[in-house]
């Protein structure tokens, strides 16, 4: 049964608050758009300063609280045990008394279990602290004091349910650590920057140079998630990570491009974990790389999807996997509901832009291919939620290559030359997309 509940709510403001907006409802699974403070019609919400003790509470449970933090922003993965309504409020920019700005987050209907584990406070980021409480009106409310806030981002992940806030801010004084996550596993690798050669005195000017741009490749899948397996008991997880290390070094080799892998070794990550590493490296493009499967042995082709929702069977059940909700195995729900995700799409979501890099992707992969000497199904472009793209601040892909399970097809992804075939079709068209966008002035 399909459950909706709204995300924002109008409240009157106490004496000092400023207009601030959270947009949009979500049904299941969902998200609320970044907002600056200029976005039109505001809504004024303010904070509760009165807090009371936690008192036991029966319902949902908020069971953890994990955090990705980056210079510019702070991201906050909260662990909840089924589908629970939440409120943004947000403080005045102006301190009273000496209290720092801070963002309340209410689950209404919601206890935090003892063994909850918080983070308390954090090295880096825009955050610097976070506390749990319950308001009078019995919701659990998370207090995050976030000096210097710029925006606040929302969406929820399933299986188990998070809810994901991302806070940007301010960076603090210091020097940086390395984009980190919980796991303290995640590689990167950022092409060298070519030099230019000196121009003689004589020679003229030369043009403005163009801004280098980043590109974030993200291999599906890895260490305790395989993602599919294929002919000859091939890995997902293996045959993508090969193939984005062979494109790493082509993209390299680009003379305006920077690139980064979210994994370069057998590692597993989250997928909250994929779009906050692309965020931290404020990337142009993202493109996150897949190997496809299927039930029936004669399946085959590559198709390259973009963030948005869907009715198609065929791909709400492969979204279903890629996504690792367990409505594929057949334990619980229909895959159908996490279409759901998308109930409203972020105002800033550069969907056009996705569409483009996707087109070129698709276009440049099967041509490429078939460069190569090898036959392969052009099954399109398509449109899916996938979760590995939701939350990025760029336009983003999701492109399946080929089928590991079709006989043919997996005997090939094993081979180093048909990953190189793949490589160049990838490389040409994140090269035309990036051209198309620079050319549109969308880059």
């Amino acid at each position: 049964m399909r459950k909706t509940w709204t995300v924002c709510r109008e409240e009157k403001p106490l004496k000092g608050t400023i207009p601030y907006r959270v947009a949009g409802s979500v049904a299941a699974v969902g998200f609320t758009s970044f907002l600056p403070r200029s976005a039109p019609r505001l809504l004024t919400v303010a904070l509760a300063l009165t807090l009371v003790p936690l008192p036991a509470f029966a319902g949902s449970t908020l069971r953890a609280v994990r955090v990705i933090t980056t210079a510019d922003m702070t991201r906050l993965i909260v662990e909840l045990s089924e589908p629970v309504e939440h409120h943004i409020q947000r403080q005045q920019r102006e301190p009273i008394f000496g209290v720092p700005e801070r963002v309340a987050i209410d689950f209404p209907g919601t206890r935090l279990d003892p063994a909850a584990k918080l983070p308390g406070s954090f090295a880096e980021g825009p955050a610097v602290r976070l506390r749990a409480a319950r308001t009078a009106e019995g919701a659990v409310r998370l207090l995050v004091d976030v000096p210097g806030l710029s925006d606040v981002g929302t969406f929820f992940l399933p299986d188990p349910y998070r809810l994901i806030v991302d806070l940007r801010g301010t960076p603090r004084l210091g020097k940086p650590r390395p984009v980190p996550t919980p796991t303290r596993q995640l590689p990167a690798f950022v092409a060298p920057r070519s030099r230019t050669p000196e121009l003689r005195a004589a020679r003229p000017s030369p043009l403005p140079a163009r801004r280098r741009l980043k590109i974030v490749l993200d291999p599906g899948h890895g260490g305790k998630d395989p993602g599919a397996f294929g002919v000859g008991g091939i890995a997902e997880k293996d045959i993508v990570l090969a193939i984005a290390k062979r494109l790493r070094d082509r993209l390299a080799d680009e003379p305006d491009l920077d690139v980064v892998l979210t994994r370069d070794s057998d590692v597993f990550l989250r997928l909250e974990e994929r779009t906050a590493l692309a965020n931290a490296e404020h990337a142009d493009l993202f493109l996150s790389i897949h190997g496809n499967a299927s039930t029936n042995a004669n399946a085959s082709g590559a198709e390259t999807y973009y963030l948005n929702n869907t009715d198609d069977h065929a791909t709400l059940r492969l979204a279903a996997m890629e996504n690792g909700l367990r409505s594929m195995t057949g334990q619980s729900g229909d895959s159908s509901d996490i279409a759901l995700i998308l109930s409203d799409l972020i105002q800033n979501y550069k969907v056009q832009e996705a569409v483009r890099l996707a087109q070129e992707v698709q276009n440049s992969l099967v041509a490429s291919v078939h460069a190569h000497g090898a036959d392969i199904n052009d099954l399109g472009v398509k449109r899916g939620p996938f979760y590995v793209l939701v939350g990025a601040g760029m336009p983003g892909a999701l492109v399946e290559v080929s089928f590991l399970t079709n006989p043919e097809e997996g005997r090939r992804l094993a081979d180093p030359l048909y990953q190189d075939a793949i490589a160049d079709g990838l490389l040409r068209g994140l090269r035309r997309s990036v051209e198309g966008m620079r050319s549109t002035g969308n880059l």
